[in-house]
Parts: structure tokens; sequence; C-alpha cells
């Protein structure tokens, strides 16, 4: 199954929606897509990211990637919430992210409506 994602605002909330076979590239270039759409992250509430419909591929090193890569644009978003909706086993890997990135906000969720309330509150 091919990668899909979308990317679409609501309410002052970024949503971001991957489907399918889900890479560490493919995390990238999304995150590549939001800082090359969206100048002011500062004006939005927060980011919320469904993986409920994908599949995500990754190794304990691709952490790391993701971490030099954000590391980049820390001006842009530090002290942002971002929602990570995924199934439960999941979820470690959301914490540990939250762990090297204490600059953001990063909590796991299991529904969307549940990542909407904490963005808002």
């Amino acid at each position: 199954m091919s990668m899909k994602s979308t990317i679409e605002v609501h309410n002052e909330v970024i949503f971001r929606r991957f489907s399918g076979e889900v890479c560490i590239d493919d995390m990238i270039q999304s995150w590549k897509e939001i800082f090359a759409s969206y100048d002011d992250l500062g004006a939005y509430r927060g980011i919320v990211t469904s993986f409920l419909e994908a599949d995500i591929k990754h190794e304990d090193s691709n952490f790391n990637v993701m971490v030099e890569y954000l590391k980049d644009y820390l001006d842009r978003i530090t002290g942002m919430k971002v929602a990570m909706v995924m199934d439960t086993p999941r979820v470690t890997s959301t914490i540990i992210m939250n762990q090297k990135m204490k600059n953001m906000h990063i909590r796991p969720f299991a529904t969307e409506a549940a990542a909407l309330d904490w963005i808002n509150a």
C-alpha cells in the first residue's frame, strides 16, 4: 500500500494524516511541507498528526534522524503542541520522541477528538 498524506487546517489547528506504509523520509517530507506552507506556526494552536491508517516502518536510529532534522527549526517549533494519534503499541515511540525534543510538547492519543481537546486546552 503506497503512502498518502494530507495536511489541512481547521479552527487554527494543523491536521496531518498519514495512510499506507510510512517511513522516516515521508515524515520529514511532511514537516518540510508544513515549514514551507505555514510561515508563522505560532499562530496555530498546534498540530494533530494521525497515524491510525498508517503502517509506520522505522528503526530506532530514525528517532535521532528526526530529532536532528527538527533541531534546525527550533525557532519555529519551540513550545508547540504536537498530538500524535496512533495505535497503542506505537505510544512508546512518541514518549521517546518527547524526551528527545524538550522544546516541543509531544503527546500520544488514541483518537483525534482527545488530541484536539489537549491542543485546545
